[in-house]
């Protein structure tokens, strides 16, 4: 069964809201849980408390694109695209043990590169087009089959994906469904996770 990856949005989530909105979705069992935020210079303090509230759940805290910033705040996870460096790189400054997943976007050769330099997963997206990315090139279905052949390490899928669609994605047995918008909208977090879980 594949397991809900719980995103945060600048916009659907903003700081003054985060904590309360991360705890719901922790209380409701989301055991992965990504600090995403574009505005700079990131906000440590609500960081390193959504990082505590999910130990409190016993869930992954991970860090998008900077692994220099979840250092410093005591994160040992971390999510990198194909611009934030390598995979040996963030394990050299977070350690051996660090969780680091990797964009591998709708290309095969970058998820098994990753999975060479000891990726803890390949995300693979967008899947449909998404309103916190409307600009990202879309990832074709057949790449997730392959990636599911292939590859030894857990597949997650990304990009607007909601309770309309959800259930073609569950079809292709991805390990991990990163959501944005639709845990957030249109209903509480409560219902929006609940509809969502319905077909996986």
């Amino acid at each position: 069964m594949a397991e809900i990856y719980a995103i945060t949005d600048d916009i659907l989530t903003p700081e003054s809201s985060v904590l309360a909105q991360a705890g719901e979705l922790l209380e409701c069992g989301v055991k992965l849980l990504q600090y995403r935020t574009k505005i700079e210079p990131k906000n440590e303090c609500v960081a390193f408390a959504l990082k505590e509230l999910c130990e409190r759940y016993g869930a992954r805290f991970i860090v998008n694109d900077d692994v220099k910033f979840a250092a410093k705040i005591g994160a040992n996870a971390v999510h990198i695209g194909k611009d934030d460096g390598g995979v040996k790189a963030a394990r050299k400054i977070l350690g051996e043990d660090a969780f680091i997943g990797v964009s591998c976007y709708d290309d095969l050769n970058l998820a098994l590169r990753a999975q060479d330099e000891g990726a803890s997963y390949a995300a693979f997206g967008a899947l449909f087009a998404s309103p916190t990315k409307p600009n990202a090139p879309l990832c074709k279905f057949e790449t997730i089959r392959r990636a599911k052949e292939i590859l030894r390490i857990p597949v997650c899928v990304i990009g607007g994906i909601n309770a309309a669609n959800i259930a073609q994605i569950a079809a292709l047995n991805p390990d991990y469904v990163a959501v944005i918008s639709a845990l957030y909208r249109p209903a509480s977090i409560k219902e929006n996770l609940r509809n969502l879980q319905a077909f996986l």
